[in-house]
């Protein structure tokens, strides 16, 4: 962790805090029933179940101050993030090739066949816009949250309402819908890993933590509910941690992911066979060397991955190209196995993140239970 923090001084706070809660004992017991998240988030709801059945007195410990409710506003909010862009993504995997909806709108006029494409994405559209509409109307109002989610969704739904007018005119302004969406398409999947990352790392955790400990010294030690309370409370502390591990190496890949875009930037259209510019293997490879010596302390965490020996492999063919000093069609084809393998280590850092997300956001039900009674 020190290493990685020294390599991303950006990320130096995270791992910081991470290390403080494995030190207080915030971290996996022989004690504590499972070892995965499904098994920590059932001990959790299991224990504030458990919570739920005691007296209002009791129960209003949990929900002192405005605590309980900030938690479960949070945790709403974090499922609801990862419900649009699960849904973003749905989206944009059902419609395949964009290439091909700009083929259709260009010629659609003379087509019967492709004005059939642009009318099944149509559908997907609206179906797609219906739907991210009711999510996002469970997000709090406001700009910080609501209202930057329907800008970008009023955006889909005015390229719909182009596209719906333009297909019987077959009028260019398909094509203008078209590149409206492609902007969003572009845009919007990232921001919102990215309001995934910020949202579970802010969860605060600690008040239910807090609020759990306080209860069980309440109670009678005799008391049937105290040991599934008391290892509830073991089990939102591994959770913090949990969430904490997985925002700090979600953080560390997409940075990887966004060097890996800037060095692919970097390489010039070949002409003749080779990169006009002869400095380029010069400015290449500095970058380069920042990037591997990253990878490779992320590789290192995870000593059996079939992933890190691939990687491995490619690092290699890459430096056996730049020896070379030219940048040419064997180069850039070596850049890209590595820079595909280590993206598809990213997709399955992201899908880790986003699955332990999901498991997490089942905490939020008795506390919304809780919530309710104590208002009743």
């Amino acid at each position: 962790m020190d290493k990685i923090a020294e390599q991303n001084p950006q990320c130096a706070a995270l791992c910081t805090a991470y290390l403080q809660e494995l030190t207080t004992g915030a971290k996996p017991t022989l004690e504590l029933p499972g070892l995965t998240t499904d098994d920590r988030v059932n001990t959790a709801v299991a224990g504030f179940d458990a919570v739920n059945q005691q007296p209002k007195d009791i129960q209003a410990v949990l929900a002192a101050g405005d605590g309980l409710t900030a938690v479960t506003s949070q945790i709403d909010v974090l499922a609801t993030y990862k419900n649009l862009h699960d849904g973003l993504q749905s989206f944009q995997y059902g419609i395949g090739s964009f290439q091909s909806l700009m083929i259709a709108g260009r010629d659609m006029g003379a087509d019967l066949n492709q004005v059939r494409v642009l009318r099944k994405f149509l559908n997907q559209l609206r179906l797609f816009c219906a739907s991210a509409g009711d999510k996002i109307t469970v997000l709090p109002p406001g700009p910080a949250l609501r209202d930057i989610e329907q800008a970008w969704l009023d955006d889909l739904g005015s390229a719909a309402t182009k596209l719906q007018g333009a297909i019987p005119n077959t009028s260019a302004d398909a094509y203008d819908a078209l590149l409206d969406v492609r902007t969003v398409l572009r845009v919007v999947p990232s921001r919102l890993n990215q309001q995934i990352f910020v949202t579970a790392k802010n969860l605060p955790f600690g008040i239910l933590a807090t609020g759990l400990e306080t209860i069980a010294g309440k109670l009678p030690a005799d008391e049937p509910s105290v040991p599934a309370i008391r290892a509830a409370h073991d089990a939102i502390k591994v959770l913090s941690s949990t969430i904490y591990a997985r925002v700090v190496e979600h953080k560390l890949w997409q940075d990887i992911d966004n060097k890996l875009a800037s060095l692919t930037d970097m390489i010039e259209p070949i002409e003749g066979g080779a990169a006009a510019d002869k400095s380029l293997p010069f400015q290449f490879s500095p970058l380069w060397r920042n990037l591997e010596a990253k990878v490779k302390v992320l590789a290192d965490l995870d000593p059996n991955g079939q992933w890190r020996t691939m990687l491995a492999g490619y690092s290699t063919d890459v430096n056996d190209q730049l020896s070379r000093e030219t940048v040419d069609t064997a180069f850039i084809l070596a850049f890209e196995a590595y820079r595909d393998e280590a993206q598809q280590r990213f997709v399955q850092v992201d899908l880790a993140l986003k699955t332990e997300c999901a498991s997490i956001v089942r905490v939020s039900t008795p506390l919304h239970k809780i919530i309710e009674d104590l208002g009743s």
